[in-house]
């Protein structure tokens, strides 16, 4: 493998020549400890603990994808990383083939420097080989990164990136008992195999109206099942009408064999709460809130399909899911949703918190000039970020 190498900065700002490359096997320890060393500043900071794999999280991004790592040109530890995947998704309700770009880490100590832009340099290739030079890229930024958001810009020559969603990852905290049933709507977890035909058979008449929606057949969802850790057909929870047909469907999914939030700190306000809130856990039977250092124990929703006019199926699959895992340990299921899709009002009153998340489109011979994006809600499985 070959090796892009960045020049050196001007004398006045002195920096090392970076090496961008293919990630290998051997690399593995090393993106664990880059991924533990780049916390998500907060109320709650947090960084992904990928202990034992770095790569589980990659595999399951797109049927091609790289892991791009940066070191400088004398040393061999790694100072950031960057992913790329393609993805064969619904874009503007048509299965149309896109890149996408993840795991864009830089070392605290190396910020400032030319390591993010040799990253960057390296996923236009990588994007470039998956699908040319005009293929839409999109990636995701945390609100308020205000590092990642000033490169929107495209800064020394590289392809600027254009905002076309909001994305809210919502924590839905599982603490109090609810009784509240929704009427019409009754949830069952599958069975096995056999429902996965029914599933790809609503995905396929829903996912065209969500912009970036997975392209699935039955097939291609089984294999996707299969590959992911901790996930398996039965994981999945069933809407039905009263007439019996599916309604909707969403995955719970305990990600901890392969990736971990954890607690790298509480801002003052939120050690406050988190003393409150572990004081009453006990009374509620809830998973109390983890000291920093901690794993926060939490599940993801995955593959969420609900029709943008039944609000009342999500309302149904959370409280079904939140009646099965609260008590269990876990603190929070975690799900994303546009923030304009009309299937937020099923949170309310779920004392869920939301975190902004932007989307960002670009390409990699530069700005993207295709039709705009926004005019669907987005849908990104914020399980695999």
């Amino acid at each position: 493998m070959t090796a892009a190498v960045v020049p050196q900065a001007p004398a006045d700002a002195p920096s090392p020549a970076i090496a961008t490359r293919d990630a290998a096997a051997g690399d593995n320890a090393a993106l664990v400890a880059l991924a533990a060393a780049c916390p998500m500043a907060g109320d709650v900071s947090l960084c992904v603990d990928r202990d034992p794999d770095f790569f589980a999280l990659n595999r399951l991004e797109g049927e091609r994808w790289r892991v791009g790592v940066a070191h400088a040109v004398d040393e061999t530890a790694l100072v950031g990383c960057i992913a790329t995947a393609e993805r064969r998704v619904y874009l503007h309700g048509r299965a149309e083939r896109t890149a996408y770009v993840s795991d864009f880490k830089v070392h605290p100590a190396h910020r400032g420097g030319p390591v993010a832009d040799a990253l960057a340099g390296w996923a236009r290739g990588a994007c470039r080989d998956l699908g040319g030079e005009r293929v839409p890229t999109t990636m995701t930024i945390l609100a308020g990164n205000a590092p990642m958001e000033r490169r929107a810009a495209g800064p020394r020559g590289l392809p600027p990136l254009a905002r076309f969603a909001t994305l809210q990852a919502w924590a839905v905290p599982l603490l109090w008992p609810r009784r509240e049933r929704v009427p019409g709507v009754r949830v069952e977890s599958a069975s096995g195999e056999r429902d996965l035909d029914e599933m790809a058979a609503l995905w396929s008449r829903v996912a065209p109206g969500r912009q970036l929606a997975a392209v699935l057949d039955a097939d291609a969802l089984a294999a996707w099942v299969a590959r992911a850790p901790g996930l398996s057909p039965e994981s999945y929870l069933l809407a039905r009408r009263g007439d019996g047909r599916l309604a909707g469907f969403v995955g719970v999914w305990d990600q901890s064999s392969f990736k971990r939030l954890r607690v790298t700190g509480y801002s003052r306000r939120l050690a406050a709460a988190r003393l409150a809130v572990n004081a009453v856990a006990p009374l509620a039977g809830a998973a109390p809130l983890p000291p920093a250092g901690e794993p926060l124990r939490s599940l993801a929703a995955v593959h969420l399909c609900v029709p943008a006019d039944a609000p009342d199926v999500l309302r149904a699959l959370l409280l079904r899911a939140y009646a099965l895992h609260r008590g269990r340990g876990w603190s929070f299921l975690t799900l994303g949703l546009d923030a304009r899709d009309p299937l937020r009002a099923a949170l309310a009153g779920l004392a869920a918190q939301p975190t902004a998340v932007h989307a960002y489109v670009s390409t990699p011979a530069g700005a993207y000039d295709g039709p705009p994006l926004g005019a669907l809600p987005l849908h990104h499985e914020v399980a695999l970020v």
